[in-house]
């Protein structure tokens, strides 16, 4: 009862910090309030009906559901309580977010970092580069499109069958029955967080380039911007993977979640630092290309348990390899069992950003036209 009142609470307070950004007068925002709360209550699943599908969309159904301890029976996987926290999380932000922009202009931090000094141009790069990545309309829009496609789409077009993987068990390497419709979902995410991050490193290094080259001539130290690049390079990984696993958690539910979360989360610094290189190599359009053809190459095709018991001896050598071991294994065994290939993943993140630092330094020191 105390967790769901919380919730509550939660989710009315981000209502109420947007109506009062959006109302002219307290009056006004009361009554909006008011008509909210109104809704919620009279048309919700105590009140109303549980299952109308119109109602799913108001801002305490699932944790009014879970309250009262009424299952809803079209919450999926995730469950009332998932949804109820996903709602609460969600109102959370919203509020800080709100919050802050508000009372920006009266706060103001005690700490300085010194104008010129390594920390200060760290953290003037990455507001810089997080402000350009904001700009781009077409990743935001990605963002929700490709889990959707990539993950939903293929769930939905799965035949209802069996199929036979290879997983390793207690140091042994042995077949595994799988209903196809259970693990798609959990083996199609990857192929959406590496496509994503892919295209995050892409943008980041093209919308940045001209900038780094004037910011360098200007002072700006080559340790500090690059340092301020892979930080927001690993922050639009890091929302890639985000944005991909809150969709795939609707329809997958993998053994190990800690685990299978940071395999994806290896994936897409893999792929960003890809991306990274695709850009000055092939262009926007051609590095765009490339970054939906190489993802779903590697992870979609030959890594994929959906078509082959294991890999083929090639595809040991793809980027994408190590890490989709690891994913499959969080995703299928109850045990970690391959620590080889997450040093093969390891291995592979710190060679790309050896690479991507090389070509960063290159790209930032070239002549200024």
């Amino acid at each position: 009862m105390l967790a769901g009142t919380l919730m509550y609470a939660v989710v009315y307070l981000a209502i109420g910090a947007l109506i009062g950004t959006l109302a002219t007068s307290p009056v006004n925002g009361t009554v909006l309030v008011l008509f909210v709360w109104i809704l919620d209550v009279f048309f919700g699943p105590v009140l109303g009906a549980a299952d109308r599908p119109v109602t799913r969309v108001l801002p305490t159904h699932f944790v009014t559901l879970w309250m009262v301890d009424l299952p809803s029976r079209h919450s999926g996987r995730i469950g009332d309580l998932g949804w109820a926290l996903t709602w609460a999380a969600a109102a959370m932000a919203i509020s800080w977010t709100v919050i802050t922009a508000a009372s920006r202009t009266a706060a103001r931090p005690r700490h300085r970092t010194r104008p010129g000094s390594a920390v200060g141009q760290l953290f003037a790069g990455v507001r810089m580069g997080l402000r350009e990545a904001a700009r781009n309309r077409v990743l935001w829009a990605l963002l929700i499109a490709v889990p959707v496609v990539f993950v939903l789409l293929a769930v939905a077009t799965t035949p209802n069958e069996s199929t036979t993987l290879t997983v390793r068990e207690s140091g042994r390497t042995l077949p595994q029955q799988a209903w196809l419709p259970d693990i798609h979902g959990g083996t199609m995410a990857p192929i959406a967080i590496a496509s994503l991050a892919t295209l995050a490193g892409l943008f980041t290094v093209l919308d940045a380039r001209s900038g780094d080259r004037r910011l360098a001539i200007a002072g700006f130290r080559p340790l500090a911007l690059l340092a301020s690049r892979l930080a927001v390079l690993a922050l639009g990984a890091l929302l890639a993977t985000a944005a991909s696993l809150a969709v795939t958690a609707t329809v997958f539910d993998a053994r190990q979640w800690d685990l299978y979360i940071a395999a994806s989360i290896l994936i897409a610094l893999t792929y960003a630092l890809i991306g990274v290189l695709l850009g000055p190599l092939f262009g926007r359009v051609g590095g765009v290309l490339i970054a939906f053809l190489l993802p779903f190459i590697d992870l979609g095709i030959e890594q994929s348990p959906m078509l082959r018991p294991a890999p083929p001896d090639w595809a040991h050598a793809l980027p994408g390899h190590g890490a989709g071991r690891v994913l499959i294994d969080a995703a299928l065994t109850p045990a970690f069992d391959e620590t080889g290939f997450l040093l093969i993943a390891i291995a592979w993140l710190a060679a790309l950003t050896t690479a991507a630092a090389v070509m960063f330094r290159r790209t930032v020191t070239a002549p200024h036209r």
